[in-house]
């Protein structure tokens, strides 16, 4: 908090440095336009957010992305995406490490700062680049910081409750002349990634032949998280149903032996932790299912075209979760919930309503969605 108002005190200072080199910046012209991409979110607002870099990318932009590493590394090798930043860099740590985060923002000379969804310290740092173009997307509350700085940027935005993210991301390039692109969320994988997958997938008791199922037994987030007795019971369902093998995917390896154990059936499922991402990535590929509750490698699934089931629970399912379709089946919890958590105003504690949509979800509703798009999938 003292680091925090620190920095927006030396920011507000130097607002007239800052605005005065915007605008001589603006009287001169470049060969190509450098768009700054600042946004610290999670893994599956990132996949979410690659339609918007190929939009950018499309219309002759360099795009650099402002992230956390760890969710940077689904960008690794994507051709859209020219460069990253990664905020959580120990560089960029304390003090100092602001002052050279300052310094990487301002001598990148970019034309274009894009802030895509609302934080109050992500609100002073979309000025640091002293770019001409600046745009600050603002949700339903704000705070004091937010209220001053978003006063010095040239474009401000008010997201809704209910928009689809995709749809915010296509109107903020058209604000900067660029042409909106088709719906398709991107993940690039190297053939070496690919073929750990192929090994892994081998290694962990699924035949070269056999199909599989992924299932990601949390959100990372415990206001979604679904009970890990009823991730088995779909387990169970999905093996003596559709013959399919089940693997159980987490990062602890106690929440998926946890699983396994409850199952009690080694021949038919198996269990994967401490993945890197790009390794996760590359194994979802080749799963012929995937349930999750809506989480980030649930969108690295649709990216792929894998048949999901996004268990949306408290989740606005009008934002960002996929669309329903052939390879797509969304549970949403029944009457009389109401959607509490969203992408610009995400809960931070518990609540009636996000316990209900989460509790009232049963197993039965999640076996009829899985059984619905594996029809619908082997059908198309």
């Amino acid at each position: 908090m003292l680091r925090a108002l620190l920095l927006g005190t030396l920011t507000t200072l130097a607002l007239p440095w800052l605005l005065l080199a915007a605008w001589l910046r603006s009287r001169s012209s470049a060969l190509q336009r450098k768009v700054l991409v600042v946004q610290a979110a999670k893994i599956g607002d990132v996949v979410c957010m690659t339609p918007l870099f190929r939009s950018l990318h499309d219309h002759g932009d360099h795009v650099t992305v402002l992230c956390l590493r760890r969710t940077g590394e689904v960008l690794t090798h994507h051709p859209c995406v020219d460069a990253m930043i990664h905020i959580d860099d120990p560089m960029f740590r304390g003090l100092s490490g602001a002052f050279r985060l300052w310094r990487e923002f301002f001598c990148g000379r970019f034309d274009v700062s894009m802030v895509l969804f609302p934080a109050s310290s992500l609100s002073m740092m979309g000025l640091w680049s002293a770019s001409p173009v600046r745009i600050y997307t603002r949700g339903r509350m704000m705070s004091l910081m937010e209220r001053w700085f978003r006063l010095f940027y040239t474009h401000r935005i008010h997201y809704r409750r209910h928009t689809r993210t995709f749809d915010h991301y296509m109107f903020l390039a058209g604000l900067i002349g660029v042409k909106p692109v088709a719906y398709r969320h991107e993940i690039f994988l190297t053939d070496a990634e690919e073929q750990f997958a192929f090994s892994w997938i081998q290694d962990h008791g699924v035949r070269a032949d056999q199909r599989f199922a992924a299932i990601s037994l949390r959100a990372g987030n415990a206001l979604k998280e679904w009970p890990i007795e009823r991730f088995v019971a779909v387990a169970r369902h999905i093996i003596d149903r559709h013959s399919l093998h089940v693997v159980f995917l987490d990062l602890d390896q106690r929440v998926t032996d946890h699983a396994l154990a409850l199952l009690a059936d080694p021949s038919h499922a198996s269990g994967g932790c401490r993945l890197s991402l790009r390794h996760l990535a590359a194994i979802i590929k080749r799963a012929s299912l995937f349930v999750s509750v809506d989480t980030g490698p649930l969108y690295m699934a649709h990216a792929f075209g894998v048949p999901l089931v996004d268990i949306i629970g408290p989740v606005d399912p009008e934002e960002q979760p996929p669309p329903a379709g052939e390879r797509v089946e969304l549970v949403l919890p029944p009457p009389p919930c109401e959607p509490s958590s969203f992408v610009a105003d995400t809960l931070r504690a518990p609540t009636a309503a996000q316990q209900a949509a989460l509790e009232g979800t049963t197993v039965g509703m999640v076996t009829d969605a899985i059984d619905a798009v594996l029809h619908s999938s082997a059908a198309s």
